[in-house]
């Protein structure tokens, strides 16, 4: 009795701290510790005392761990919690200052930048284009882009924008172009304009890329002006022959009539001939002036026809035979009549160059027009030595000019293919050496209802 009063005091000593320390430990455990005390009391010291001692130590033990298992645990989710705060506060400092970055690009860049949502709307607008369309952010985010094209843009933009939406047509997004831009005083300037599309946060945006071309395009017309005179120049010789036939015709009937001739029949001789001198003149005037008029429906036929009363004796006298294949029937194309006949006299020109200067015995140059695919395709044919192989398409380069030392400038190519691709057409060449050259300027049909 004794004995097993001494083993539940040894017992109490030992697992009283435990017990005291161990309020956290949950109550199974707590239930197990006293069924083990229990049965300890009951067998006395032996195996079952043994494993009832050994249950109330691991249970005192982890007691004792488990407060520090706490304080490790929530020490080590601050120290997450702090570095997951500390990699966010880096990763927005970040894109903060990417974004900083990229907005001071934006606002620095020399060509205006917008961007629109699906809709249309104005989001946001850079320094350049505000100064480039005289509007203040302020006053166009929000608005339709719209209000930045003169008409007939304007009212089509929406349609533009609706049928891409639903076909994916692609018009200019993707692929640029050459437009006109309204500017807030109401005036029209050129540029050139090319779209992006991109998505943000789910939502698709437009950004469109503008650069003003009024610079450019003042060059281009003085330029062309200026190979116009000098075509006017090389055209003098005959021009002057051919009002001097009429002149001399005149001054014929004249004296017949004076010398007591029918003045009926001389009479109306000379009005006829008066009125060819008009005609050229007119064609002439209409070729040097400055033309600024907006593309129109043009009659290529009228064109080749204007252009061959300026040139014709001037290939007569050179021995150039001229062959036309123009259908009378041909559909008009959008254009400046004055700048294809520029074009086509350029043309012309070149032609007759290389046949006299190439020793050509037989020189011919043949003029062609037909119908291509949603234009008109209006051809140039010469029989001369071909373009030299080194040059190329180069020939459309400015200064490139296989006439350096007779004075060519090189520009007239160049500016006749300004010209053309400004209406949406094209100019090409295909020449092998000793067999000519064949020049193709494409152009699209007018509108029907223009």
């Amino acid at each position: 009795m004794a004995d097993r009063m001494r083993g539940k005091e040894e017992l109490t000593k030992t697992a009283g701290p435990a017990a005291r320390a161990a309020s956290p430990v949950p109550l199974a455990a707590a239930v197990a510790t006293a069924l083990l005390l229990a049965g300890h009391w009951q067998a006395g010291p032996g195996l079952l005392g043994d494993l009832a001692l050994f249950a109330a130590g691991m249970t005192g033990a982890v007691g004792l761990l488990l407060p520090l298992a706490h304080r490790t645990t929530r020490a080590a989710i601050a120290r997450a919690t702090d570095a997951a705060d500390q990699a966010r506060m880096t990763a927005v400092a970040a894109a903060s200052g990417h974004h900083a970055h990229t907005q001071a690009i934006v606002e620095t860049a020399t060509e205006g930048i917008v961007t629109i949502d699906a809709a249309g709307g104005i989001e946001t607008i850079n320094g350049a284009a505000e100064r480039l369309f005289g509007y203040t952010a302020a006053e166009v985010i929000g608005k339709n882009v719209r209000m930045l094209m003169p008409q007939p843009y304007r009212d089509e933009h929406d349609g533009y924008l609706a049928r891409y939406l639903t076909t994916g047509e692609k018009r200019i997004i993707g692929i640029g172009r050459e437009v006109v831009g309204l500017r807030k005083d109401g005036t029209v300037f050129p540029m050139d304009l090319s779209v992006g599309e991109g998505w943000s946060d789910g939502q698709r945006f437009f950004t469109a890329v503008i650069r003003d071309l009024t610079e450019r395009k003042e060059m281009q017309t003085k330029l062309a002006q200026t190979e116009r005179l000098a075509a006017v120049g090389e055209l003098a010789a005959g021009v002057a022959h051919e009002v001097n036939n009429p002149i001399n015709t005149i001054i014929n009937c004249a004296q017949l009539i004076r010398d007591g001739d029918d003045p009926q029949q001389n009479g109306q001789i000379i009005i006829e001939e008066g009125e060819r001198i008009a005609e050229i003149v007119r064609d002439l005037l209409q070729f040097a002036r400055d033309d600024r008029d907006r593309p129109q429906p043009t009659s290529l036929n009228e064109v080749v026809q204007r252009t061959l009363r300026l040139i014709g004796e001037n290939f007569k006298r050179h021995g150039v035979v001229l062959h036309l294949e123009i259908p009378d029937e041909l559909p008009a194309v959008k254009a400046r009549p004055q700048q294809i006949q520029q074009v086509l006299l350029n043309l012309l020109i070149n032609a007759k160059d290389a046949l006299v200067h190439g020793g050509q015995d037989r020189r011919e140059v043949t003029v062609s027009a037909a119908i291509d695919g949603n234009g008109a395709c209006l051809v140039v044919k010469d029989n001369g030595p071909g373009i030299p192989e080194h040059l190329g398409m180069r020939i459309f380069e400015p200064f490139v000019t296989t006439k350096r030392a007779r004075g060519g400038t090189g520009l007239g190519l160049s500016i006749s293919k300004s010209i053309v691709e400004g209406y949406g057409g094209t100019l090409t060449v295909a020449s092998l050496p000793g067999e000519g050259a064949t020049f193709r300027t494409w152009l699209p049909f007018a509108d029907r209802t223009e």
